[in-house]
């Protein structure tokens, strides 16, 4: 299921930033979730890939999001085409580029890598769609902002 909600660079309000030479750019997407959002395996789009630029790192953060003691644990990849989960499209690294580890409260980390997921992105034509998914659902969710960085560099 998509979220129910979307953020300035989703809808194109706001431009996604492009490396001007060789450097590494980070971008922040949030995204304030719902409850109904917060279900075991929702995926939705955060963000953008910008055409022509691969993933470095990627760091999630977010407000306590389970006020149970349980644990939620995210994925983060390239939306597959029909937006139903993480692409397992080779040019888009094959799986979900990694995880959060588990997490009942208000939370920053750099995602936990999925082998070698995210170094076998290629660069792509078009600007491609950055996924968050529910991997671990929360056992009460609460509805929460989420944030995405995208660290990325130009091809």
């Amino acid at each position: 299921m998509p979220f129910a909600n979307s953020n300035d660079y989703i809808t194109g309000r706001k431009p996604v930033l492009f490396p001007s030479g060789s450097e590494v750019v980070a971008v922040r997407f949030t995204l304030d979730l719902l409850t109904g959002d917060l279900a075991l395996n929702d995926v939705g789009q955060i963000g953008i890939l910008p055409a022509g630029c691969v993933p470095v790192d990627v760091h999630v953060d977010g407000d306590d999001i389970d006020s149970s003691t349980a644990a939620v644990i995210f994925q983060v990849g390239i939306l597959n085409t029909g937006e139903t989960d993480i692409s397992t499209v080779a040019a888009d690294g094959g799986a979900h580029w990694g995880a959060t580890t588990a997490v009942n409260t208000a939370f920053h980390q750099r995602l936990t890598f999925n082998g070698k997921a995210m170094v076998s992105v290629q660069s792509a034509q078009v600007d491609r769609k950055l996924a968050l998914k529910v991997a671990t659902a929360p056992t009460t969710a609460v509805a929460g902002t989420v944030g995405v960085t995208l660290f990325y560099r130009a091809v």
